[in-house]
């Protein structure tokens, strides 16, 4: 049996200890949209199962049920460290890694183009 998007999402969901509307709300998707895709009565676009995926720290591949591993990028980590990056009250320093990549990333393109 397939898993699909609207099961996957209920389990994540309750993972996080969250409700749906909590979810919805934080993630600007309104309710009835989202308890949409959780009842398997919508399909979530792409754009919308990337931004999910990114909120609950899963691939799409997880989310669509096309894989039961939920992070591929984080298998060739040591575990401590995958354990950081999944737990949610670490989600500060995760997005702060972030952002100073990205600003490096166009520092760096800047001066290529100099």
């Amino acid at each position: 049996m397939e898993v699909t998007v609207g099961e996957r999402l209920k389990q994540l969901v309750r993972e996080k200890g969250m409700e749906q509307q909590e979810v919805a709300a934080q993630m600007n998707i309104k309710s009835p949209t989202f308890n949409g895709y959780v009842g398997n009565k919508r399909e979530p676009p792409v754009s919308k199962l990337k931004q999910l995926a990114s909120y609950f720290n899963v691939s799409v591949d997880y989310l669509i049920g096309y894989s039961d591993v939920r992070n591929p990028y984080l298998m060739h980590l040591p575990e401590e460290i995958s354990v950081f990056i999944r737990d949610p009250e670490n989600l500060a320093y995760i997005e702060l890694a972030k952002d100073i990549k990205e600003k490096t990333k166009v520092m760096e393109n800047r001066s290529m183009i100099k």
